[in-house]
């Protein structure tokens, strides 16, 4: 495959003959008359149970608010769970502090407020009203109760007018079907229509979005085990075909996917990760084949081993959202910010630590895709003579990601420069292509 690029590139005059297949020099070609395409990505976050908002120093909660209003538009928050109490524990009972608290921490921030619409009460679920049973929080609503679940979106949406945007529910959490061994598309479908009419009953501005799936398989192939097999596998395909046939309306589409997919149980190399990232610009392309609703992704994970390096987290993120950025889709929230151990891809340290609110390596990359690659850019054909090194460059900035162990000479037009491993640069394009 390397050596089909170079020569590609050689018959359309974009690298110079001297290029040669073996040549440890990687060569990256920016091709100033053809566009790839208009980024669309907008960043943001998921914040879940420790947040700013959960106490900690006054200067770390200060200083990681400021990170976050600099490097995000979007803050995400759930309505129940993850951070928030039972909103609605007994019929017409609402009790609203943890959630008002949570929307006051992200209104602070001045950016964009999302709200995820998950979990349900539990005299929704068949429990008793007036108690909360946690070890409960991934199940669904009965199908008696679908509408008080739409009821309770219409006061959330009510008491939060400022709020645009809604994400219905979250995994299918509780709507697994044995039967079928799938996702039970219908009944979701059935709940998230109600929710869609309720929400848009307030304010017609307000944009819905569904139907939040988990996208399986690795796409490795490695064994026989179905969890490896490429995305998107035809089960998921005939629950995305029934809510996009069914659904009353939709304002974007909601997936979510980890490299490595969650139910497969095989080990993977570093190096094997860094090529799959790939698969998220390959969902993204198959949905657009079916809908052309703005591609969300509300969870995104690396699925590297515990203990990874954080520079090598932040390679292979770059190198997701650089994915994401190519294929079009809208928006990445990133399941939780802040560095509480829940996930190895955080932002910044924990502000209950001493010293925390401060940078982690993500961030600086994070960043530089809100600040350089956001949704407007146009995207200028970039082509690397090296799978593992990629590049994605704007009419003003180019970004190498280096997703070896080795160090590495790239070289664009004239420039020659040396990468360390794993490492992620910005070069402006006159520098790049001189």
């Amino acid at each position: 495959m390397q050596l089909f690029w170079i020569l590609l590139c050689l018959a359309a005059g974009l690298l110079p003959v001297s290029a040669a297949p073996g040549n440890e020099t990687v060569l990256v070609t920016v091709d100033p008359k053809r566009t790839e395409g208009i980024s669309r990505l907008t960043l943001g976050v998921t914040h879940t149970r420790y947040s700013l908002d959960t106490g900690g120093d006054t200067e770390a909660i200060g200083r990681a608010k400021a990170l976050l209003s600099a490097a995000s538009r979007y803050q995400n928050v759930h309505i129940m769970g993850w951070g928030t109490m039972n909103p609605n524990p007994a019929p017409g009972v609402y009790d609203w502090e943890s959630l008002d608290r949570r929307m006051e921490m992200v209104r602070s921030m001045k950016t964009v407020p999302v709200i995820t619409l998950c979990a349900a009460p539990d005299w929704m679920k068949g429990g008793e009203a007036g108690k909360t049973d946690w070890s409960k929080i991934e199940t669904a609503p009965l199908p008696e109760h679908y509408a008080d679940f739409a009821a309770l979106a219409k006061k959330v949406a009510q008491r939060y007018p400022d709020v645009r945007y809604f994400q219905v529910w979250n995994e299918f959490k509780g709507f697994w079907n044995p039967a079928q061994n799938n996702w039970d598309g219908e009944k979701y479908t059935q709940m998230y229509n109600l929710v869609y009419d309720a929400l848009k009953s307030v304010n017609a501005a307000i944009k819905v979005g569904g139907p939040y799936l988990v996208v399986e398989g690795t796409g490795s192939g490695k064994g026989d085990s179905w969890a490896t097999e490429k995305p998107i596998r035809a089960r998921q395909w005939e629950v995305l075909d029934y809510w996009l046939k069914h659904k009353r309306g939709a304002d974007f589409l909601v997936l979510d996917r980890s490299v490595r997919s969650f139910h497969d149980k095989n080990s993977y190399t570093i190096d094997e990760l860094m090529a799959l990232t790939r698969t998220f610009g390959d969902v993204a392309r198959q949905m657009r084949k079916k809908t052309s609703l703005p591609l969300w992704w509300a969870e995104y994970y690396g699925g590297l081993p515990k203990d990874t390096k954080p520079e090598v987290i932040a390679a292979l993120h770059a190198s997701l959202l650089a994915h994401m950025a190519r294929s079009g889709a809208s928006a990445a929230l990133l399941w939780q910010p802040m560095d509480t151990g829940e996930v190895d891809h955080a932002l910044f340290t924990d502000v209950r630590q001493p010293g925390g609110g401060r940078p982690l390596p993500y961030y600086r990359i994070f960043k530089t895709f809100h600040d350089h690659f956001a949704a407007g850019t146009r995207l200028r054909r970039t082509i690397s003579s090296s799978p593992d090194i990629e590049a994605l460059s704007s009419d003003k900035n180019l970004l190498l990601i280096n997703k070896r162990a080795a160090a590495v000479v790239v070289q664009t037009g004239s420039a020659r420069t040396t990468l360390a491993p794993y490492e992620v640069r910005l070069l402006s394009i006159a520098r790049a292509t001189r």
